[in-house]
């Protein structure tokens, strides 16, 4: 019985550290009210450029204790793609999806460069770093280049040091998932920050493309909406509602 449960803990143990070495990039544009779109349109005007180094990588993951780099049939990546696309091709849909926010960009042309573009968790065994750096050189038809930067960074005690000494006696891990669910896991922080690099850089090419928000867009604000106004869509929520 001894056995079986020494084995039990040390099975456990191994599945959740080959589960946290697995990370799943989807990195993309929250949007509100998406729009369906089918094909990537070219746009011919627009130049999109980017560093020839590591093309098909979009995040790293340089892990503490785990790297299992000779043994390729647990499939984890270290160089990590985006299950969205990489960054060109984000660009690129975004461009086709909503041309009405970039009006100035697509009727007169421009060049967008992307200097630097690194998404990486480096971990340690106390402590965890997952950052992202954003440099990319904009210019539209014939206005001066302008340069669009954006840096962040995440450091939390989410290693492989921590998950193995709380998953070893089992019982620190009920101290430790908590703590995992507040800050979020490597994947969670490195497609949270990946996400807000590029809005924060659309945002940013929009406001220079001349795009002017519609009012239509913009959800109104109630103080004190009345019970005729509120936009209840369950008949049971509306009915205890009501009954208050």
């Amino acid at each position: 019985m001894f056995f079986s449960l020494r084995y039990f803990i040390l099975l456990f143990t191994l599945a959740i550290v080959f589960v946290s070495c697995a990370t799943s990039i989807r990195v993309y544009r929250p949007y509100p009210r998406e729009n369906p779109y089918e094909v990537v349109l070219p746009q011919p005007k627009v130049s999109i450029t980017t560093p020839t180094q590591y093309p098909e990588r979009f995040a790293s993951y340089d892990p503490f204790l785990f790297r299992f780099t000779e043994l390729s049939f647990l499939e984890i990546e270290y160089n990590l793609q985006n299950e969205y696309g990489s960054l060109p091709y984000l660009i690129r849909k975004e461009l086709s999806i909503r041309p009405d926010n970039f009006p100035n960009l697509l009727k007169e042309g421009g060049k967008i460069e992307i200097k630097e573009f690194v998404l990486d968790s480096t971990d340690r065994c106390w402590t965890n770093l997952v950052s992202v750096k954003m440099n990319v050189n904009v210019q539209i038809g014939r206005r001066p280049q302008e340069t669009f930067f954006y840096q962040d960074q995440i450091e939390s005690h989410v290693t492989d040091c921590f998950l193995l000494g709380s998953s070893i006696p089992i019982l620190p891990l009920i101290l430790y998932i908590p703590y995992a669910g507040f800050r979020g896991n490597r994947e969670d922080q490195l497609n949270q920050l990946g996400r807000n690099a590029i809005e924060s850089f659309f945002t940013f090419l929009e406001n220079r493309s001349g795009y002017i928000q519609n009012s239509e867009k913009q959800i109104p604000i109630q103080m004190n909406p009345s019970k005729s106004n509120d936009p209840i869509r369950d008949p049971k929520i509306k009915e205890i509602m009501e009954g208050l």
